[in-house]
C-alpha cells in the first residue's frame, strides 16, 4: 500500500456486520480492533443506533475515530464527548407520523431525540425486542410530550407489514425534507432527507481533514449502500444480500465468524 496505517479508517456497521445482538462482538474481532489500532489505524462505526447504544460496547472496544450514529444523523466522538454534527427531522414530520399511526395503528414506533433519548410511542413485541436487544433506556410517551428535535423515526414489527408501510409512503408520501429507509427487515425509519450514512462519511472526511480515498467500510445491508459506494474501499461480510456484495469490492466471512477481524487481519499483514 502507498499510505501509511495510520492515515486508515475502518468504518464498519454495528449489526450483523460487527456484532449480533445475541452473540455481541466475535472475540476475533475485539482482538484484531485493538491490534490495528496499536499499530497506528483508526477504527470508528457506522450505525443506525443510537449514541446510547453504541457507548454500550465501548468496554469490548475502543472507537479512536468519531463515530456515524442514527445512520448519519449524528456524528459523536466518544473519545471527547462532543457532537461534531447533528442533523433534525423538520416540523412536517410530527402531520406524517400522525397520519402512518392512523393507517398502521399496531405497528411499533419509537421517536429519538436530539437529547439522545428513545422515546416509546407505540408498543409490539419488535419495540420490546428492540430496546431490550439494545439495553436502551426509554420514556413510554405520546407525541404531543416530546419537546426536543427528532432525529428519526424508527418503525418495528414483521417484515410483510412494513413492506406494506414502504409501498404506502412511495403512493402517498411526497415531502422533499423527509425520507424513509428499510434499515432492516424488521425496522423501516422516517429520516430527515439525504442524511444517510454515506452523506455522513463525507462530513466526517470534512470535520476531520481525512481523505476519503483512505476510507474502507464494512457493511451488511441497504441502509449501508451509499456508505459503501462513497468509500475508498467497499467491503461486506458474507451474510450481506447478494445485492450488496454485488457493490463491494472485497467479501468477508459472516459477522459471527469475524469477518471485520479478518478484513482487518489482512490490512495488519500488509504492513507487516
Amino acid at each position: 500500500m502507498g499510505k501509511k496505517i495510520s492515515e486508515i479508517i475502518v468504518i464498519s456497521d454495528l449489526d450483523n456486520t460487527l456484532l449480533t445482538a445475541k452473540e455481541g462482538i466475535p472475540e476475533y474481532n475485539i482482538e484484531m480492533i485493538e491490534k490495528f489500532q496499536q499499530m497506528g489505524g483508526k477504527f470508528t462505526v457506522a450505525t443506525g443506533r443510537s449514541v446510547e447504544s453504541v457507548s454500550r460496547y465501548l468496554g469490548q472496544i475502543s472507537l479512536n475515530a468519531p463515530a456515524i450514529t442514527y445512520n448519519g444523523g449524528v456524528i459523536y466522538d466518544f473519545e471527547t464527548g462532543n457532537v461534531l454534527y447533528r442533523a433534525a427531522l423538520p416540523e412536517i414530520a410530527k402531520d406524517i407520523l400522525k397520519l402512518l399511526m392512523e393507517e398502521f395503528p399496531d405497528v411499533g414506533c419509537e421517536i429519538m431525540c436530539d437529547n439522545f433519548r428513545t422515546y416509546l410511542i407505540t408498543e409490539n413485541d419488535y419495540t420490546y425486542w428492540h430496546l431490550t436487544d439494545e439495553k436502551l433506556s426509554y420514556i413510554d410517551t405520546e407525541v404531543s410530550q416530546i419537546q426536543n428535535n427528532w432525529i428519526k423515526v424508527l418503525f418495528a414489527d414483521k417484515n410483510e407489514t412494513l413492506l406494506k408501510m414502504k409501498k404506502f409512503c412511495e403512493e402517498n408520501i411526497h415531502c422533499d425534507e423527509i425520507e424513509f429507509v428499510m434499515t432492516n427487515t424488521i425496522y423501516f425509519e422516517m429520516m430527515p432527507k439525504n442524511i444517510t450514512k454515506g452523506k455522513a462519511l463525507k462530513t466526517l472526511c470534512d470535520l476531520t481533514n481525512l481523505s476519503i480515498n483512505n476510507t474502507i467500510a464494512v457493511g451488511d445491508y441497504y441502509n449501508d449502500v451509499e456508505i459503501l459506494q462513497n468509500a475508498g474501499l467497499s467491503v461486506c461480510v458474507d451474510n450481506a444480500p447478494d445485492e450488496i456484495k454485488e457493490l463491494c469490492h472485497i467479501t468477508v466471512p459472516a459477522c459471527i465468524e469475524g469477518g471485520v477481524g479478518h478484513l482487518l487481519a489482512q490490512i495488519i499483514n500488509s504492513y507487516i
